[in-house]
């Protein structure tokens, strides 16, 4: 093989991005302010959300969709240990108390079917995350939801532009987190969105997100009554226009992002399709249109003279850049400290942990590359495979 250096992750801007942000530059108003406000209106759109609040990132989002529905110390908020480490971080923000539910060992989501048996008098909310872009379980998910009147917020960090039984994610949810950090499937630099059908709740968000103040500096730039009011202990969560703008460039060229995304997918899915005796290909059940934020494969261990780590750094010497998603959250420091979980707790999240690479997936990716990459998994199964 000639052999390809291929990043994990590899972001390119258009000019279209480039005008969006020079316009603001141009235009003296760089923090929150009519940029934001097209950005919001175009995600409504995207999502056929009636509401939408932008903020400084998801993890932002999450931790104000919590606190505007008044959970806090004494509560519990279900949720899935196999995520990103900022899902709950935004619980313990409140004071809640985070109760993990294992995963289903197809799409890595949180199982809906585990979720029943950890409802408790506490319960608040239940709070899914639909990885790599495949959306949870949403039908099954609403009936202890209904059943508990629980809240059902989606943290859809890697799935803007997917949809469950045809309605896109941001339509489903009591509330919707979106992140628009560099790797996402569009990206603001840092930032993210609360999309939601409550008035009451985005009103509510918009109130928290800057101090909790009565009026924002923008619409007293406009000129007319320049008093405002701090009436709660809010935060400083707010969305710069200079990351609305690079947001609304991208959206210019979101469906053709996302059509990248779906043919890169599919050509891995076909040139790994005799593989499956090695490695297990990522699932989403027909009821949904994954949005490929992540391709994970799992290794069949039992078929391979080597473990997982070992695999990645054989990867990397033939130039292909990898990642892991997730470490599940009771394994960091931190949360082993304060939480009481163990590893055996977790059956199928352990498995999974222990089995799963992602490997590059990125509109900018060529699909020679992806030839590549599927060529490399290739010569290490015949190198190690059993």
């Amino acid at each position: 093989m000639k052999l390809l250096k291929i990043p994990f992750f590899r972001l390119s801007f258009t000019s279209a991005e480039r005008k969006e942000v020079l316009d603001t530059v141009n235009s003296g108003w760089v923090t929150t302010g009519p940029k934001v406000e097209r950005l919001e209106g175009e995600i409504r759109k995207l999502t056929g959300a009636k509401y939408a609040a932008a903020v400084s990132s998801g993890t932002a989002g999450l931790h104000l969709a919590l606190a505007s529905y008044n959970i806090g110390r004494g509560d519990e908020v279900i949720t899935t240990p196999y995520t990103m480490s900022a899902t709950v971080q935004a619980i313990l923000y409140t004071g809640a108390k985070p109760v993990f539910v294992d995963i289903d060992p197809h799409s890595l989501n949180i199982d809906p079917t585990a979720v029943e048996s950890k409802v408790s008098k506490k319960t608040r909310a239940i709070v899914t995350v639909d990885i790599a872009g495949c959306p949870a379980d949403y039908d099954a998910l609403r009936k202890p939801a209904r059943k508990h009147n629980l809240r059902l917020i989606d943290d859809a960090a890697h799935s803007l532009g997917a949809d469950f039984n045809g309605r896109p994610i941001g339509s489903i949810a009591d509330a919707t987190v979106f992140s628009f950090y560099s790797t996402k499937n569009i990206t603001t630099g840092e930032g993210g969105m609360v999309v939601s059908d409550s008035k009451t709740l985005i009103n509510r968000i918009r109130h928290l997100l800057l101090h909790g103040m009565t009026s924002s500096g923008y619409k007293r730039y406009q000129g007319g009554n320049w008093k405002y009011d701090v009436t709660d202990l809010g935060y400083k969560y707010n969305m710069s226009d200079l990351a609305g703008a690079l947001g609304l460039g991208q959206l210019t060229r979101f469906d053709k992002l996302q059509n990248k995304r779906r043919r890169l997918a599919a050509r891995y899915l076909k040139k790994l399709a005799n593989l499956t005796d090695y490695i297990e290909l990522p699932y989403c059940g027909g009821r949904s249109a994954h949005a490929w934020h992540l391709f994970i494969i799992k290794m069949h261990p039992r078929r391979w003279k080597i473990g997982r780590n070992r695999l990645i750094r054989e990867l990397d010497r033939l130039g292909v850049g990898c990642g892991v998603h997730f470490i599940p959250v009771y394994r960091f420091s931190y949360f082993r400290k304060i939480m009481k979980y163990k590893p055996s707790d977790f059956r199928v999240c352990e498995d999974t942990f222990k089995r799963v690479i992602s490997v590059p997936l990125y509109p900018d990716l060529t699909f020679h590359e992806v030839d590549y990459v599927c060529d490399a998994i290739r010569w290490l199964i015949y190198r190690h495979g059993r």
